[in-house]
């Protein structure tokens, strides 16, 4: 290979950059590429239309010019191939190359390898190294590596930018066809599509779009793998040291070459002399070799051969490996032995601060712990209580007591009964209710459906008399204790509460 003529900087990449040099390559030939493209597919494209008009059935006509792309994706690959040696070639020469070029990888990528997501990764291997088939997949392994999954993401990014650019397509031709020719509704699309002609129509516009998207991305695709394939050889076969060496050579050439003369005409007396021992020190200096390498000087190229197909039968050859190691984070005396010890004040604060901070885990985890452990230990009690029996129903916690029932005339003589009668709950419910709906009378305020006990508290500082107001508050805070504490106040107290208003209606 003529390293030489390379017209791109060579340097080992990332996959990123890499497929950044292809994109870069594109851009740089473009003009090239498009048009043997556009020269060689879209006849192609046409003829799959007629195709599929004549057999009658419209979706070969976007079925074929998709499964044709590995043999469009040949054409990119010749123009940037020859470009990157700055030879790019018209598109008369690309489609004339065609012939040249070994098909039987492009009939593979036609068939059990279609759906394959490295295609742009694969392409340039078994289009422009030509090997055969048992060096073809150990190349390929080597070649794949660290690359699979790059050359991957790429072929779902180009998918995804090519349903854009389609739907978009598809999107503005619908925008042109004026507003009376479009169905109204979705019932009318899906009878619309029974008629022949507009179907048809559709899918010409379906596959108009994703051939021109396909002619937008599919080149971009074949350059960004193209760029991966040559980063990839670069690592492996250390192109760029090989040309810096070569650079070097031409370098040293042009500027010694006076010098050689010279040397050669002073040393010119001594070149006999020197033919005379050249033939001993030879065969002294490869008894010399033979002895300490134990082969035969004559068989260098049988000796390099052997040892590098031994190399290339190695599983790790071409693949980069990462060595993780535990070492500790504060070096022993043997490591640190040559370091500049710190001062002992430095020393004294840094192990002041690491004890501080051991304490102070070792306290977040005690406090951790038992915060769990009482937390087990409510579990364990709240799972150990009787359960209720099945036909028992369990105390509703609700304080809504605004009932629509009107109340008796003399609430605390029904309070009074309902206490005695061992009604308890019901009883404070009733004085609760009696009592807010009176104050509400007193205050002229209509009673308010949601009001809860901490609003009449609130209601009740309303009140002028303070004895009415303390008898109140009483009153809510003694229904608040019974309906969400199960605490009832004795009969002394009850009896106090309806001693005087609002359970008994005194009269002005």
């Amino acid at each position: 290979m003529q390293l030489e003529r390379i017209g791109v900087a060579l340097r080992p990449r990332t996959s990123q950059e890499a497929m950044d040099l292809g994109m870069a390559m594109l851009r740089a030939h473009a003009r090239p590429v498009w048009s043997a493209w556009l020269v060689f597919t879209l006849p192609i494209f046409l003829a799959c239309q007629l195709l599929a008009w004549v057999l009658g059935m419209p979706w070969l006509a976007l079925v074929l010019p998709w499964w044709l792309r590995p043999l469009f994706d040949r054409i990119p690959l010749y123009v940037l191939s020859r470009a990157v040696f700055e030879q790019a070639p018209s598109w008369r020469e690309t489609l004339k190359a065609q012939r040249t070029w070994p098909w039987g990888r492009t009939f593979a990528g036609l068939t059990w390898l279609r759906v394959d997501t490295n295609r742009s990764l694969r392409l340039p291997m078994e289009l422009l190294e030509g090997m055969a088939a048992k060096q073809r997949r150990a190349r390929w392994r080597v070649l794949s590596r660290p690359l699979v999954g790059a050359a991957s993401g790429l072929t779902w990014i180009c998918i995804a930018f090519e349903l854009v650019i389609s739907l978009s397509l598809c999107i503005f031709a619908m925008w042109l066809v004026p507003s009376e020719a479009l169905p109204d509704s979705m019932r009318s699309l899906n009878q619309a599509f029974t008629i022949p002609a507009f179907r048809h129509a559709l899918l010409w516009i379906a596959s108009g779009a994703i051939y021109v998207s396909m002619s937008i991305v599919e080149p971009l695709y074949v350059a960004a793998g193209f760029g991966l394939y040559l980063n990839r050889r670069t690592q492996l076969e250390a192109w760029d040291i090989d040309l810096a060496f070569r650079r070097l050579r031409e370098r040293l050439l042009e500027a010694g070459v006076g010098v050689a003369l010279l040397i050669c005409v002073l040393c010119l007396p001594s070149f006999a002399h020197a033919a005379d021992t050249r033939a001993d020190a030879a065969h002294a200096s490869s008894q010399n070799i033979a002895e300490v390498f134990h082969q035969p000087v004559n068989d260098k190229d049988a000796l390099f051969a052997s040892e590098a197909a031994y190399v290339y039968r190695d599983a790790r050859f071409g693949q980069p490996h990462k060595v993780q190691r535990w070492v500790p984070r504060i070096p022993t005396m043997d490591t640190r032995s040559n370091a500049v010890s710190p001062s002992w004040f430095g020393a004294m604060f840094a192990n002041l601060g690491a004890g501080l901070l051991n304490v102070l885990l070792w306290g977040l985890l005690a406090i951790v712990v038992g915060a769990l452990m009482v937390f087990a230990l409510r579990y364990i009690r709240i799972k150990k209580l009787p359960l209720p029996e099945p036909g028992e129903r369990p105390k509703p916690l609700r304080s809504s007591v605004m009932h629509d029932m009107p109340l008796p005339d003399d609430l605390a003589a029904a309070v009074r009964e309902l206490w005695h009668g061992g009604r308890h709950r019901e009883a404070l419910a009733l004085l609760y209710r009696g009592s807010v709906q009176r104050a509400a009378t007193a205050l002229r305020m209509q009673p308010p459906i949601d009001a809860t006990e901490s609003d009449w508290l609130h209601y009740a500082r309303s009140v002028e008399d303070q004895a009415r107001r303390e008898r109140l508050i009483a009153i809510v805070r003694t229904w608040q204790f019974a309906a969400y504490a199960d605490r009832y106040p004795g009969d002394a107290d009850v009896d106090a509460l309806l001693s005087g208003w609002p359970a008994q209606q005194v009269v002005p």
